[in-house]
């Protein structure tokens, strides 16, 4: 057994006791918010893991949280609600529990051990090394939970409503499998661009990336756009709960995007020439036909 499987069995271990904890936190309130329970119960679990990130000294610990939470919250919420599984419950869970298994056995392919800490986190712990236990739990970890919950938010508000499939949510629906097929389909393309250019600092600038700079980030926002859309389909009316989407939005496009690409500008000058041709985040046509460049995104 390599060292890799022996991290990942630590990793699904510690996950498990996670689940365990938020689950009894869950039972052990008498509050009638389901809502309020569950964010308590969310927080506990999260705790857990920042707890157990700093005795293994490896931030990255939290990374999967952000695709396996989702999936069990909302199935075990439905599973308490007692309600009958109808055709839109169903639809809903599995293309959230799709999108989940992708976006996990993803994390699991790229991930290397708990020799390997995430060069965001890296940079956090750098920029203020004896505040790292405060910004570790606020940015890293407290942050994207609050914003994932609030997708979450969502998936329950669509599991408590009274189903009935529409044109509008079956194009939720498809729009949340589409997207994941766009997430897999750049993945495979950057991980395949890096294994042809090993050691050298070139950036993919073929398949989905012609299109977009960020064609996988494009498709983990457009996933909880789809999620809301599939509500819309069973309330017909635009309300708060947008605001979950539009927060995962601007999470990706003011602080993710603009960490990165500065990232990438430090090594590859030529980059902002990409930057110039080719859109942010939805795919589109490329501005002008120029020689091509790379851009490498981790």
């Amino acid at each position: 057994m390599n060292k890799k499987t022996k991290d990942l069995i630590i990793v699904g271990f510690l996950y498990i006791i996670a689940f365990v904890i938020a689950y009894f936190v869950y039972t052990f309130i008498t509050l009638d918010d389901v809502i309020i329970r569950l964010l308590i119960a969310d927080l506990a679990a999260m705790l857990f893991i920042y707890i157990m990130s700093l005795i293994l000294n490896n931030a990255s610990l939290y990374d999967p949280y952000w695709s396996v939470i989702p999936p069990v919250f909302l199935i075990f919420v439905f599973i308490e609600s007692g309600k009958t599984l109808t055709l839109p419950h169903f639809m809903m869970l599995f293309a959230i529990s799709f999108w989940a298994f992708r976006l996990t056995l993803n994390w699991i392919k790229g991930w290397h051990g708990f020799n390997e800490v995430d060069w965001r986190y890296l940079m956090i712990r750098d920029k203020a090394p004896k505040l790292y236990f405060l910004t570790n739990f606020l940015a890293i970890q407290l942050f994207p939970t609050l914003i994932v919950f609030a997708q979450l938010m969502v998936g329950i508000k669509v599991l408590t409503t009274d189903p009935s499939l529409s044109m509008v949510f079956t194009i939720g629906f498809l729009l949340v499998i589409i997207a994941t097929l766009i997430q897999y389909v750049s993945d495979e393309q950057m991980r395949k661009f890096r294994k042809a250019h090993i050691g050298e600092k070139k950036c993919i600038d073929e398949g989905l990336w012609r299109l977009s700079r960020h064609p996988n980030y494009f498709g983990e926002v457009t996933v909880w756009w789809g999620l809301y859309i599939m509500l819309i389909g069973l309330t017909y009316q635009l309300d708060l709960y947008i605001l979950a989407p539009l927060a995962m939005t601007l999470l990706f496009v003011f602080i993710s995007i603009p960490m990165m690409e500065k990232k990438i500008l430090k090594t590859r000058p030529e980059y902002k020439l990409y930057q110039e041709q080719v859109s942010m985040l939805v795919p589109f046509l490329r501005k002008q036909k120029e020689a091509s460049i790379y851009q490498k995104e981790s």
